[in-house]
């Protein structure tokens, strides 16, 4: 028993600070590389404000995941040219039901709701040779299930900063299932007018992370990672 405790505790130490942050360089820019070292060995740059998934940090390097066009990348960088997402000014769930999560602070409030999964809603494309193995959700990759059908998805975002409200668009939520309302976090940078929200959604095989940014009042990009 005490083996298996040690192992626990040593694994979840591993990645107990593995968590969504910003790319954020007084040079403005950060460079990635393929290994924890300094040398020839650049993979890409990443401009400040870059959402990534920071993961373990091993001496002076983090190991990040990030996404550029359509693909998801990993590589090493410097760890104090990360700034995790945390540190930004946190909102506190006010509310919880069945079906929606309310979170708010001072002049912001977020209010994010949950309905079940309409099958007729979409095209669902299943494996050849397993039929009843989701591959497909509207010819896209989806987020959620490891080949079953989803149960439940997300209704709507609806922000209120000061007196603007808005809702996020369709496309910040389609295609995410298996949705964790209990598991909602937002944070917000006062000093450049940007709000992030992100979500640790479904569990075992279909487990995934969300984050979404929202910049002066405007919907900017989201970022999914499965987060191990």
């Amino acid at each position: 028993m005490k083996i298996l405790i040690t192992i626990f505790v040593l694994f979840f130490a591993k990645f107990a600070f593995a968590q969504f942050a910003i790319i954020h360089d007084k040079d403005g820019y950060c460079n990635v590389r393929s290994t924890p070292t300094k040398g020839k060995n650049i993979i890409d740059t990443l401009r400040n404000g870059h959402l990534i998934y920071s993961f373990e940090t091993a001496g002076d390097w983090t190991n990040i995941n990030y996404s550029k066009g359509k693909t998801q990348r990993y590589g090493q960088v410097y760890n104090d040219r990360v700034k995790p997402i945390s540190l930004y000014q946190g909102l506190p769930i006010l509310t919880t039901k069945n079906n929606e999560v309310v979170l708010s602070k001072d002049s912001i409030r977020i209010n994010i709701a949950q309905q079940k999964f309409t099958r007729n809603k979409y095209k669902l494309t299943f494996h050849k040779e397993y039929k009843e193995q989701l591959q497909f959700v509207n010819n896209k990759q989806y987020w959620g299930t490891d080949g079953e059908l989803p149960q439940t998805e997300y209704k709507s975002v609806e922000i209120w900063i000061g007196k603007t409200h808005f809702d996020l668009p369709q496309k910040a939520i389609y295609n995410l299932f298996e949705i964790s309302l209990n598991n909602t976090i937002a944070n917000y940078d006062t000093s450049n007018d940007i709000l992030y929200i992100q979500s640790t959604n479904s569990d075992g095989a279909g487990a995934y992370q969300v984050i979404w940014k929202v910049e002066k009042g405007k919907y900017k990009e989201r970022f999914i990672t499965y987060g191990f």
